[in-house]
């Protein structure tokens, strides 16, 4: 797909919180209650004889469950089937994982996420986050140019960070670089708190949901209450 600019507002878009945070928390309620409903799902078609508490990815703390459900938050993985895989073609998407910031009836976008690199913009250490909008960075055979987004990945709770970025799920969310460098500039924050990504992967209405029913990806979801031992904080 051609790239399709975006921004992000220096103020939180309408959507992203109301005056008590009520339609972030009542999402972030409905995730808890759906892993739940999958755990118990899990451990009712689980093997009688495996461990108790042990059967059910949910249950043992995974940090993402498998689900069909593809939606913002949503982490996919680059298939490894040869017929409707990636290892001959854009090779950057073979085993790769994805972490996606936007799903709605127009348009889906993701950064994948372990792709790093050994590029710096401004001092800033960058990862390839897809190949829509990287500008050339890492495709330009040595010329950058044309459109180039970062996102800026991170954990801060404070308000000047809130007002600056747009939640991906519960304890993440994203804002550009600018973004970043005016949290540092302040105070707020430091560099080593944001994790950078040039580029994005884009889908049409439905292409993802496709992909996904052909076995190109497997969708799941973040687990909203990780154990410690199973995730490793950037």
């Amino acid at each position: 797909l051609p790239p399709r600019p975006f921004s992000i507002p220096t103020r939180a878009a309408a959507p992203r919180l109301c005056t008590d945070g009520g339609d972030v928390k009542g999402e972030e309620d409905w995730r808890d209650v759906r892993a739940r409903l999958v755990a118990m799902e899990q451990l009712e078609q689980a093997d009688p004889d495996a461990p108790p508490g042990l059967s059910s990815p949910v249950v043992s703390g995974a940090p993402v469950y498998e689900t069909p459900l593809i939606e913002r938050g949503s982490v996919i993985l680059g298939g490894t089937q040869q017929e409707f895989g990636f290892a001959l073609r854009q090779q950057y998407f073979h085993k790769s994982v994805m972490l996606l910031l936007q799903h709605d009836d127009a348009f889906t976008r993701g950064i994948i996420l372990n792709r790093p690199s050994a590029m710096e913009l401004d001092g800033w250490r960058v990862w390839f986050g897809g190949d829509v909008a990287e500008g050339g960075l890492f495709h330009g055979n040595g010329r950058a140019g044309g459109t180039r987004e970062i996102v800026c990945l991170h954990s801060l709770t404070s308000d000047a960070a809130t007002r600056l970025s747009m939640p991906v799920i519960r304890g993440v969310q994203y804002t550009t670089l600018e973004g970043a460098q005016a949290l540092v500039a302040s105070g707020e924050a430091e560099r080593s708190s944001f994790w950078l990504f040039v580029g994005y992967a884009g889908w049409a209405p439905k292409q993802l949901q496709g992909e996904v029913e052909r076995d190109s990806w497997c969708a799941g979801s973040p687990n909203p209450s990780p154990s410690p031992s199973s995730s490793r904080a950037k």
